[in-house]
C-alpha cells in the first residue's frame, strides 16, 4: 500500500506565484504546472462575489 499522491508544483500563469493555496485551471505535466491564482482571477473581473466564475467564463 502506498502513501497519498503528493500535490504537484504549480506556478501562476499570470503573476507567477508558487503554490497559491486557491487556484482555478490547473494544467499538470509530469508533475509540474501551471494554474490561475483567485487573486488574479478576482482582479481581472472573472468571480463574482461569492468567489464562483461569472457566466460565460471559460478558463
Amino acid at each position: 500500500m502506498s502513501g497519498p499522491t503528493p500535490l504537484p508544483a504549480l506556478t501562476c500563469r499570470k503573476c507567477g506565484r508558487s503554490n497559491p493555496r486557491v487556484y482555478l485551471a490547473p494544467v499538470v505535466v509530469e508533475g509540474t504546472g501551471t494554474c490561475i491564482c483567485m487573486d488574479c482571477a478576482a482582479a481581472r473581473g472573472w468571480l463574482d462575489r461569492n468567489g464562483n466564475l461569472k457566466s460565460g467564463i471559460a478558463l
